[in-house]
């Protein structure tokens, strides 16, 4: 069955102009000089909502589970349940991303099983990866910290037959519950940064005259 690709999504060209955004993966030079802002961090979520939306319709049709909407669970596992902007606001998403990241890694091993090298699941898997990662790396230069433990989480046994359908099931009720936790977070951040930029316009009023 041919794959088809979702169109590009509307915000790219504005990402491609600085993918500053993914500027501290692990692995990839090390950490800049600069930590990143908030603004930086709030824009690599919003594009990073955007790439997951597309990443779970492409999946969800791709592994021919669309029928009866079986992947969108209301029940989403415990670390990708809201609110998302809790006390400890962004610094506590670290633990999520990291989970997130092997996630990730699970599911991608899971398909290499199913597809050819080079697939487009597989390279869409790997992108977005790749974004996780960046995204908990800014975490770590915006709110340096001890690292976290190295996560356990056994990786997942033989793709026998009778397993592989629950597999790509439970892969794909991940990316929806990760796609709605990613876009509840963008559209916290943007409603903070509405009112960050409300207080400082009302601070930098001039005083009313007697």
């Amino acid at each position: 069955m041919p794959q088809r690709p979702l169109p590009p999504s509307s915000s790219s060209p504005a990402v491609t102009k600085g993918l500053f955004i993914l500027w501290a993966v692990p692995g990839q030079g090390g950490r800049p000089l600069q930590p990143p802002t908030l603004q930086q961090i709030q824009a690599l979520v919003r594009h990073m909502a955007e790439d997951a939306q597309e990443l779970f319709a492409f999946y969800e049709e791709d592994q021919r589970l669309a029928i009866n909407h079986l992947c969108r669970t209301n029940r989403p596992p415990e670390w990708l349940r809201g609110p998302v902007m809790g006390p400890g606001g962004l610094r506590g998403l670290r633990g999520t991303m990291a989970r997130m990241a092997q996630v990730l890694q699970d599911i991608t091993r899971h398909q290499r099983d199913l597809n050819p090298p080079g697939a487009e699941i597989l390279r869409r898997l790997a992108s977005t990866h790749l974004k996780v990662r960046g995204l908990l790396s800014n975490l770590e230069g915006l709110f340096p910290a001890p690292s976290l433990p190295p996560g356990r989480w056994a990786p997942p046994g033989p793709t026998a037959p009778t397993k592989v359908f629950r597999q790509k099931l439970e892969g794909c009720r991940i990316l929806w519950s990760y796609a709605r936790f990613m876009a509840k977070l963008s559209t916290q951040l943007e409603a903070r940064s509405r009112r960050e930029k409300r207080r400082s316009r009302r601070g930098s009023r001039p005083p009313a005259r007697s």
